[in-house]
């Protein structure tokens, strides 16, 4: 075969779209004259297997092989909508990954040679790694990894170390939980969204566990809920206000609840296949305006948190003027009215701005509310109303209770749309 592919994303592990996602494909006839490779890009290949984009590539200098870099065809393609936080949905939900793959063909002596390789088929969704997170690490030790949930029976990693897509409270345990443990506090009315992502080949049957405390973190409640275990996200609605909506296979009471925590469960292995999300519902007798806000994370999920503390809100307005001659005629003289308006605004805007303050945080909570500053898409959720807004600054500072501080955290808010008034 003229044309190898050496390197591509892998069938069964999920492609984070804002990371690399890069094939390594060499020929036999590089030395052809006017050698080029042919790329194509073809999204649902298993489906409607439509070509989205062709590329034409050289080889690297000296070697016999080219790179096709696609992460930014991949990311027309892959998407995140807040609707998921709007639909408030009764049992799991779940959103199918958009599936790719790439063909290869040699061009060379001004004309398409042989046949087209086809690469592996991979999903990707709209998720967004570190660095630190992918570089220079092999397959299996990439962090990313650790966000798509497989079964036992073919895991190269131990089970239990998956992750939810949520920045805060992950411990690795269903036992023994403290108060020292990352809770994160929920406002009893507060929305929240457990996300997951199973990678394709999942035999496993998969349900949510959930499981209530009181007070005292004693156990009151252990129950759960079937879900696929077919490739996609699924989110849960699992605010301390939703939890009894769902179909668990007892009635959730809440009464008496104070803590509860959330985690994947295998049916045949009989073991957790995810970390378990901790949550506190936080007391009600505070003295503030409530601001709940709801972010895209890295992670391709939403995540939420309320701010508590002491907020400001100011509007700022910006003025247009125009002069006017207000001089009028009356008969034979001129006159100069005292009401007249010699300048006026023709175009005032007023934009909304507001300074929200945090409870006291502790560590964990400083570090999964960096999302939300560097966020492309925040919302304040408004009563019932999901109202876009913007969070204003350029650095963000990770201040840690080893160096003997406590501490919360200031966050600049501005509305996205701006009031006009009539002129």
């Amino acid at each position: 075969m003229a044309i190898t592919i050496q390197d591509q994303p892998t069938t069964t592990i999920p492609e984070p779209s804002f990371a690399p996602i890069q094939y390594l494909a060499s020929s036999s006839n590089s030395t052809e004259s006017g050698f080029k490779v042919i790329a194509s890009i073809f999204v649902d290949p298993s489906g409607a297997n439509t070509k989205v984009s062709t590329m034409q590539l050289n080889t690297i200098p000296n070697a016999t092989q080219v790179i096709a870099s696609i992460q930014n065809i991949v990311q027309s393609f892959v998407s995140s909508s807040y609707s998921v936080l709007v639909g408030n949905t009764t049992d799991v939900a779940q959103s199918t990954l958009e599936s790719f793959k790439v063909t290869f063909q040699e061009y060379y002596n001004g004309a398409l040679q042989g046949s087209a390789v086809d690469s592996n088929i991979f999903s990707s969704w709209n998720s967004s790694p570190k660095y630190i997170e992918y570089a220079n690490l092999s397959d299996d030790t990439k962090e990313y990894w650790s966000w798509s949930i497989e079964n036992k029976y073919t895991a190269s990693i131990s089970v239990g170390v998956k992750t939810f897509l949520n920045g805060f409270g992950q411990e690795d345990k269903w036992f023994g939980f403290t108060k020292a443990d990352n809770f994160l506090k929920l406002r009893a009315t507060q929305k929240y969204q457990a996300s997951w992502l199973l990678r394709s080949g999942v035999a496993d049957t998969t349900q949510v566990w959930l499981k209530t405390f009181d007070s005292s973190l004693n156990a009151l409640q252990t129950v759960n809920l079937s879900t696929s275990n077919a490739a996609g996200l699924y989110t849960l609605d699992v605010g301390a206000a939703e939890l009894a909506s769902h179909s668990w296979s007892t009635a959730v009471s809440m009464t008496g609840v104070a803590y509860y925590v959330i985690a994947i469960y295998s049916v045949e292995d009989d073991s957790f296949l995810t970390k378990s999300l901790l949550f506190e519902i936080e007391d009600c007798s505070l003295d503030y305006t409530d601001y709940e806000l709801h972010w895209l994370n890295r992670y391709g999920a939403y995540d939420s948190y309320t701010f508590t503390g002491k907020s400001n809100q100011t509007t700022s307005i910006k003025k247009t003027f125009a002069k006017y001659d207000t001089k009028t005629i009356s008969g034979t003289s001129i006159k100069n009215n005292t009401y007249a308006q010699r300048k006026r605004a023709f175009n005032t805007a007023l934009k909304d701005d507001y300074k929200l303050n945090s409870r006291l945080i502790r560590d964990f909570e400083v570090e999964g509310l960096e999302d939300l500053f560097s966020s492309p898409e925040v919302y304040w959720l408004d009563g019932s109303n999901f109202v876009s807004v913007n969070v204003v600054g350029n650095t963000y500072e990770h201040a840690k209770s080893e160096n003997g501080k406590v501490y919360s955290l200031a966050v600049q808010m501005e509305i996205d749309n701006s009031d006009t008034r009539q002129w």
